[in-house]
């Protein structure tokens, strides 16, 4: 154990939360999920937020989504945004829009972008434009990238390149293949 990680750990069984959610994330970074799990559980017992919300992704992988929704919607509630987002895809894949959709509301009103897109992917296309495009407003590649594939399923293969590269020179990968195959297709192999 390095010397850090081991003050951290003293830290951690003395009682400093913050101290038991690096320790859970020490164990997480090294796969040792159940050392991670122990970790962010106290934490997130003595109230921990983020532990809180690193201990409901931890559940999430395991298949505990009831466990996984307690934490995110005592994090959700103590207005962490990450805990709001996966909180909300919980919902939406069980069907629950509504909630859902109130999570990612809250969210969104505290600045989280992406937060944006979940609304556009949750809504009809016309409405999700609008969400996407306020994205787009907040520098929100994702946003660019759902533009680009509305613009793609509407038919404007042109407007759907400009959404696309657009994304693809903000860092967004997925809109980078999208592009290549758009102009693969068209039979366009050089350089932008």
């Amino acid at each position: 154990m390095a010397g850090a990680e081991r003050w951290m750990r003293r830290a951690a069984e003395a009682g400093d939360t913050d101290a038991m959610a690096a320790v859970g994330q020490i164990f997480q970074d090294r796969w040792e999920m159940a050392e991670a799990e122990e970790w962010y559980q106290r934490a997130a017992d003595a109230g921990h937020v983020g532990a809180m919300v690193n201990l409901g992704v931890l559940l999430t992988m395991r298949g505990d989504l009831v466990g996984a929704e307690h934490w995110y919607r005592r994090s959700a509630e103590a207005a962490d945004t990450d805990a709001m987002l996966n909180l909300a895809g919980l919902l939406a894949d069980r069907e629950d829009v509504a909630e859902a959709q109130h999570w990612l509301h809250r969210a969104a009103a505290a600045g989280e972008s992406d937060a944006l897109v979940n609304l556009g992917a949750l809504a009809q296309p016309e409405e999700a434009r609008r969400w996407y495009q306020l994205a787009v407003d907040a520098g929100n590649s994702d946003g660019m990238f759902a533009l680009g594939a509305l613009a793609e399923e509407d038919g404007d293969r042109r407007t759907a390149e400009e959404w696309y590269e657009r994304a693809a020179d903000a860092g967004n990968h997925h809109a980078l293949v999208n592009l290549g195959r758009l102009r693969a297709e068209r039979g366009d192999f050089g350089p932008s």
